[in-house]
């Protein structure tokens, strides 16, 4: 544990779990905002 926590700090870095997959949550929790965004700048139009 002390080697992980070494590492880490040596990198300045934060633990990132293998088994988890970031890009996806990241996706999940804006894509409401981003298609906000872009329904308000006109890029898509609201569904009739």
């Amino acid at each position: 544990m002390l080697k992980i926590i070494f590492v880490l700090l040596s990198r300045s870095d934060y633990y990132r779990d293998a088994t988890i997959n970031y890009e996806k949550l990241t996706v999940e929790r804006n894509a409401p905002r981003w298609m906000k965004m872009l329904k308000k700048y006109g890029y898509i139009t609201a569904a009739a």
